[in-house]
């Protein structure tokens, strides 16, 4: 892109036409020829940014000593710059949101994908105002298609972000109640995630069919998807989830409730053309997402779940903690449920109650409310397992990111 190209969406005074490689706006990686766009904290290391080579730099004060462009805002700044780069390149985007398996549906649908188109995707939780431009500004001639996913705590969000990327095909995996406490019900998380439709024109709308509320939805172009749209048959549960479609047998080493995300991508690799074999030895290689489910086997087996926690996420991972192994249950507050905090969390006793040979370990205000031996820092709690775990047990990690529970992970 050329420096007048760029100052035409920014309307900024710059008037030279020079050649630059990419935007970025992590000082450190900046090499000859970078534009360096100064975000928030950023103004700081502007000096840093043209030590290293910035051959421009966009931010909110005018600078004397190297080609500048003044905005007045730079997050707006970074997301228009964004919107300009994927429209520039008409490759398919695919977003994903939904309350839970965002991440992991978005990181099946590029396996699988990857199989036969060379996939840009967003990297770890990048699905913010910040981390969606970011992925994009990596985009060039040389991506077939775009894998994103959206995040939102608040009205509004998924719409700008949907605006910005502009998908040709929208994924909802669920309506759970995480961040009920800001949305008020489930019906207005329902409208939260409808948002991503705001920047979609004629596109795709894939959702999981078994969710309540999304199964209920009506658009032009949905697709709701479950086992029976995709003709699954003979499904097992062992180590391992196995099942056939249409004389093509796949095994999925992962867990059931991850099952409807699995078939939303899958069907996603259909509509892109490749075939049932391709999609089952792509889904053989999958081996989950670290803090989400994650398996860590040395004397212990460590389920590193410590990501992020909702409802329905909890429930979801205590229901795998079966047989007569002692368990180590390690559950931290789930956040952002608000009024309804207490509520969820006295609910978790139910699903407690169904595990045999088990330590509940509690750590926050809200997990009160749960059964179980409650402390007052990870600390105590890594002390605790240190003084009474035993070999061949389980560690189950389950808590709002702000809990740091993966503390634990790091120390066993």
């Amino acid at each position: 892109m050329y420096l007048s190209e760029l100052n035409e969406i920014l309307n900024g005074i710059i008037t030279n036409d020079a050649l630059f490689n990419k935007i970025k706006i992590n000082s450190k990686e900046i090499e000859d020829g970078d534009l360096f766009l100064a975000i928030n904290s950023g103004h700081n290391y502007i000096e840093d940014a043209i030590n290293n080579g910035a051959s421009c730099i966009i931010s909110e004060k005018e600078l004397d000593n190297i080609p500048n462009i003044k905005i007045d805002n730079s997050i707006e700044t970074l997301g228009k710059i964004a919107n300009f780069i994927r429209n520039k390149y008409k490759i398919p985007l695919i977003a994903v949101t939904g309350s839970v398996g965002k991440t992991t549906t978005k990181e099946l649908i590029s396996l699988i994908l990857s199989t036969k188109y060379k996939v840009l995707k967003s990297q770890k939780n990048h699905n913010n105002n910040i981390g969606l431009p970011m992925t994009l500004l990596d985009l060039d001639e040389t991506y077939d298609v775009i894998v994103t996913e959206l995040g939102m705590n608040h009205f509004g969000e998924i719409s700008y972000l949907s605006k910005m990327c502009n998908p040709n095909y929208a994924v909802i995996t669920n309506i759970g109640s995480a961040h009920i406490g800001n949305l008020g019900s489930k019906k207005n998380i329902l409208k939260a995630k409808l948002e991503i439709l705001d920047g979609m024109n004629n596109g795709y709308l894939l959702v999981n069919k078994n969710d309540k509320y999304l199964k209920k939805l009506k658009y032009k172009n949905i697709i709701k998807v479950d086992g029976k749209l995709l003709n699954v048959k003979n499904i097992k549960y062992k180590d391992n989830i196995e099942f056939d479609i249409d004389n093509t047998h796949f095994i999925f080493k992962s867990y059931k409730h991850i099952l409807p995300d699995l078939f939303i991508a899958i069907k996603i690799g259909l509509m892109f053309d490749i075939d049932l074999k391709t999609i089952s030895e792509a889904i053989k290689e999958y081996s989950g997402i670290e803090g989400r489910l994650n398996i860590i086997k040395n004397k212990y087996t460590i389920i590193d779940d410590s990501y992020n926690s909702s409802f329905e996420s909890l429930v979801g991972g205590l229901n795998l903690l079966r047989g007569n192994e002692l368990k180590y249950i390690v559950l931290g507050d789930m956040l952002e449920l608000g009024k309804y905090s207490k509520k969820y969390h006295k609910k978790i006793n139910k699903y407690l109650k169904k595990i045999k040979n088990k330590k509940v370990l509690l750590l926050g205000e809200y997990t009160k409310q749960i059964k179980g031996i409650h402390f007052d820092n990870i600390e105590e709690i890594i002390d605790y397992l240190k003084r009474n775990i035993k070999d061949d047990c389980i560690i189950y990690l389950k808590g709002s990111r702000k809990m740091n529970l993966d503390k634990i992970k790091n120390t066993f």
